[in-house]
């Protein structure tokens, strides 16, 4: 091999890229002075200026099984290793990516120290990451607080029906003077509990008198696009806690179900959120849909503790001696179990036989276009 080293060669080690060139024996050797980086990692390329397979990494090895597929094909096939991490004798790490391609009619290697440009793509990765599960974690944090107003309105609407209807009984019957006006009074403080309510619920209109009104024969959604958005919000926290979701069981469907699509989407998000805290570290969600005549059948089995079938009948009413403990989870499957019964669909759990549970929801089909 020549050892004057060309300007071309200069350029490359000073930009940080050793070229290697295959030989007739299927040997890689390097053209060039061996840079200090390179020399740092394997040192006896220094005088012998073949690359040491041997001792590289594992990673380097299996990238030239790829690389020998690309230099036989020939022309502009080019494969591209990706960024790893190669340990020298020394113990320092250097992290390098690595490129094969034919040039001029030779099989070409180069590789690539990384440096401080990759420490900052890399930290920008990782940063918008952090941002986007700060925002996922926000919006959870709000979808809360809506789920707790949900709710108590709920509760106290049924509450309140309860207590007027009482007084208009009470007041059927025979009363004295200061009974009727003490009923009078009380009719008078359940009318203003009831406008209250009205005006909470007037401030947060298009959300909650969608989910606390009749169910609306306006809302339709369409199961397959809602589903994916509703995976994209949720991808970085199953990547974060290192849960594996499995989905492809349920984008065998494009129903169109009556429901309103950010309805949808927040169920689906509930759901998945609800997976997420009950399974640990490395196992499994697993989402299925299944269309039936009328309906889409859909489920989410997690790999959490077993729950009992009297739990699971307990779990989607507010604030359940069985659920108390996770008043945040109580509160999101309280709110699904409201959307889902108003749009005449249902909602259950059951323990599945292997373990885990398997949470589900059967939802009306659409007859209206989307």
């Amino acid at each position: 091999m020549p050892d004057d080293v060309s300007p071309a060669q200069a350029v490359l080690e000073a930009l940080g890229f050793a070229l290697f060139v295959r030989d007739e024996t299927g040997e890689l050797q390097l053209l060039g002075e061996a840079p200090a980086w390179l020399v740092q990692l394997w040192p006896k390329l220094k005088e012998n200026r073949t690359l040491p397979v041997a001792e590289a990494s594992p990673f380097l090895e299996n990238f030239l099984i790829d690389a020998e597929e690309t230099w036989k094909k020939g022309g502009n096939e080019r494969a591209e290793s990706g960024p790893w991490i190669e340990e020298g004798e020394n113990g320092e790490a250097v992290e390098l990516q690595a490129a094969a391609l034919t040039a001029g009619g030779r099989s070409v290697l180069l590789l690539e120290r990384l440096g401080e440009s990759f420490a900052a793509k890399k930290a920008v990765l990782q940063r918008a990451r952090e941002t986007v599960i700060a925002h996922q974690r926000l919006n959870s944090e709000i979808q809360k607080k809506e789920i707790l107003l949900h709710c108590v309105a709920d509760e106290m609407s049924a509450a309140l029906a309860n207590v007027i209807t009482s007084l208009r009984l009470i007041e059927l019957e025979e009363n004295g003077e200061r009974t009727r006006r003490l009923l009078g009074l009380a009719s008078r403080a359940t009318e203003e509990q009831k406008s209250l309510i009205h005006r909470i619920l007037d401030v947060f209109e298009d959300e909650l008198r969608g989910v606390f009104g009749t169910a609306s024969t306006d809302g339709v959604a369409n199961w397959e696009a809602t589903f994916r958005h509703a995976l994209e919000a949720s991808a970085p926290l199953f990547e974060e806690k290192r849960m594996r979701l499995e989905t492809s069981d349920a984008m065998a469907t494009n129903a169109l179900l009556s429901l309103d699509p950010l309805h949808l989407e927040r169920i689906i998000g509930n759901l998945l959120q609800n997976a997420l805290e009950r399974g640990a570290p490395g196992s499994s969600v697993v989402v299925r849909a299944k269309d039936e005549a009328e309906a889409l059948f859909i489920s989410f089995d997690d790999q959490g503790p077993t729950l009992s079938a009297e739990s699971c009948e307990d779990l989607f009413a507010c604030f359940t001696p069985a659920i108390l403990s996770a008043p945040a989870s109580a509160l999101r499957l309280h709110f699904c179990r409201i959307v889902v019964e108003n749009s005449g669909g249902e909602i259950g759990c059951q323990p599945v036989p292997q373990g885990g549970n398997r949470f589900w929801i059967r939802l009306t089909k659409s007859s209206s276009p989307a």
